[in-house]
């Protein structure tokens, strides 16, 4: 049940990831529609909520909280990584980020 836990987890995050505009043109090359972001995020909202229960389920409510942090952070460390080192040599800089005093 915890394995479940862990993979709803890395399904929703990657979902909720891909919901947003920057990561999924970085993934895909263009940008979700409208009704494929609500989507995304409907599905990110649901893998998170599903990890939860199954953490409650198969440790109970005082550990299952416990569990449940635990498989969320690992959840959500995974597409950090993997978008964060899949984007990395295509980085743009942001449009705030101070200049250089010799550009």
């Amino acid at each position: 049940m915890t394995l479940l836990a862990l993979l709803l987890a890395l399904t929703g995050f990657a979902c909720l990831a891909l919901g947003m505009d920057r990561h999924h043109r970085d993934t895909f090359g263009a940008l979700p529609g409208p009704r494929q972001k609500r989507r995304f995020r409907a599905l990110g909202w649901l893998g998170i909520a599903g990890a939860v229960a199954c953490s409650l389920v198969a440790w109970g409510i005082a550990y299952g909280v416990v569990a449940a942090f635990g498989v969320l952070a690992v959840g959500a460390a995974v597409p950090l990584l993997w978008l964060s080192y899949r984007t990395a040599p295509n980085a743009r800089p942001s449009p705030r980020a101070p200049q250089s005093p010799d550009s």
